[in-house]
């Protein structure tokens, strides 16, 4: 019995270092002393790291803080009290849990990961969506790091984000500038219209000259004479995937992925892949790969759709969108606008006219001070850029040929010194890169991707 409880103290004291370290009961209770949050400790292969879901009450409105409530997810990892604390927006929903970020990793910092209002369990019932705003996401954002300045207060914070993330941290910064000492928005673009034409213009320039037409040409020949082959195979993996089209019927969602294949390309997967397109010639079998590996027909379907209602919402009212620019498939479309109304159940807000957009840009160009943009050369969305204007202590960098996979490790020696040189100076850390992690499910997580008929709805024609 002796020998039996000795193996059984080895195997807890191995489950709590494979959680990344001993139990931390201190950081437990004063996590629990937090008012209005509840903790709930999880395992995780993160090695160094302890992981913790954290539940923040929040008020739906923040100028009515006596008003209706809604429990707000936060993921946190905590690697060292004396380490950074990197404040990650998803913009979404939370998608990283408990798996680092790039600046995460770089400065060997610990992490929140802040699921966004009315996205996925961080949602009031019902959604009153006039409080999606990005003022009270704000507001949510900082209660948050108030709260965790008083548990870490002599660590640096920094808030960050990729694409729509990092948008969302850049809202934070014109609302609360003085919450943290840096922000660092990873491939962050700003829209100042519904739509707004700067992003379609990208597409006559975007890459090699060869491979940006080899893409178009792929795109015109699945509309004009793979249709239905493509259809077929769609309607066959609809069947055996378990997904379901009623929201957009099948149809429209592959014609949907179809006018998205040129976008969804460059933002994903751009100069790297054009060595791997099928020609126009190939079999009807390689065109549907290759679609499903670019621009997949199963992010059309109803589950998919239902996870971007917030984004939805908030694209019509504040954020913008682009003009995606496809006039060259106008001829083979099918569909029209009304056979995409259904993305979102809860109609269309009105539009601020880009009023929301341009106070942001106005904040960066006149008070903007210690950021850190990252774009990538080839990601349609860099047409949509932060412009620094006169912020301070501030850069805005480029990955040559990058996607919107863009990050700070993979930027040409002399940008990335000088990144890695602000973020040493705001944070007391310098920044080392790690090796690439053996286990994929260890690896950065990616950022969701709009499901194409969103962005169809977005492209609609005038």
């Amino acid at each position: 019995m002796q020998r039996l409880a000795r193996f059984a103290a080895l195997a807890v004291a191995l489950a709590l270092v494979a959680c990344g370290g001993d139990d931390d009961s201190t950081l437990r209770d004063k996590l629990r002393a937090l008012p209005g949050v509840t903790v709930d400790p999880e395992p995780t292969d993160t090695a160094g790291y302890s992981y913790y879901i954290l539940r923040f009450t929040q008020p739906v409105d923040h100028d009515d803080p006596g008003g209706p409530t809604f429990q707000q997810l936060v993921s946190f990892i905590h690697r060292d009290d004396g380490a950074p604390m990197v404040v990650h927006t998803t913009g979404y929903w939370d998608y990283t849990n408990d798996r680092p970020v790039e600046l995460t990793r770089l400065l060997r910092a610990n992490q929140l990961s802040i699921e966004h209002r009315f996205f996925a369990t961080s949602r009031p019932e019902p959604a009153d969506w006039t409080k999606l705003t990005i003022k009270q996401m704000a507001d949510d954002q900082h209660a948050i790091i108030t709260a965790l300045r008083g548990i870490f207060p002599d660590v640096a914070f920094l808030t960050t984000g990729g694409s729509k993330g990092g948008m969302t941290a850049m809202y934070h910064r014109r609302f609360y500038p003085d919450d943290v000492e840096g922000t660092v928005p990873y491939v962050a673009p700003q829209s100042f219209g519904a739509p707004d034409p700067r992003y379609a213009t990208v597409f006559d320039t975007i890459g090699p000259p060869a491979c940006r037409q080899a893409v178009r040409d792929l795109a015109v020949e699945m509309l004009q004479n793979r249709r239905a082959a493509l259809l077929a195979r769609a309607e066959a993996q609809a069947a055996t995937d378990d997904h379901v089209y009623t929201r957009i019927l099948i149809g429209p969602a592959v014609e949907s992925s179809v006018v998205s294949l040129e976008w969804a390309y460059w933002q994903y997967f751009g100069n790297n892949f054009c060595d791997k397109l099928p020609a126009t010639t190939d079999t009807d079998q390689k065109l549907f790969d290759f679609l499903e590996t670019i621009s997949p027909v199963g992010d059309n379907d109803d589950a998919s759709i239902a996870g971007f209602e917030a984004y939805y919402y908030q694209a019509y009212a504040q954020l913008g969108y682009p003009d995606g620019g496809t006039a060259y498939l106008e001829p083979y479309l099918m569909y029209t606008d009304r056979d995409y109304d259904n993305v979102v159940p809860t109609g269309l807000p009105a539009y601020d006219g880009g009023a929301a957009m341009h106070d942001i840009d106005g904040f960066v160009r006149a008070s903007g001070d210690r950021l850190l943009f990252v774009y990538g050369e080839w990601d349609p969305w860099t047409a949509g850029r932060f412009e620094l204007g006169g912020a301070t202590d501030s850069l805005s960098l480029t990955q040559p040929r990058g996607t919107h996979g863009a990050r700070l490790a993979r930027l040409a020696d002399a940008d990335r010194e000088a990144a890695f040189a602000r973020l040493e100076a705001w944070t007391g850390v310098k920044p080392v890169i790690p090796m690439a992690p053996s286990k994929p499910s260890a690896r950065e997580p990616d950022e969701p991707r709009l499901p194409p008929a969103v962005i169809r709805r977005f492209h609609a024609r005038r």
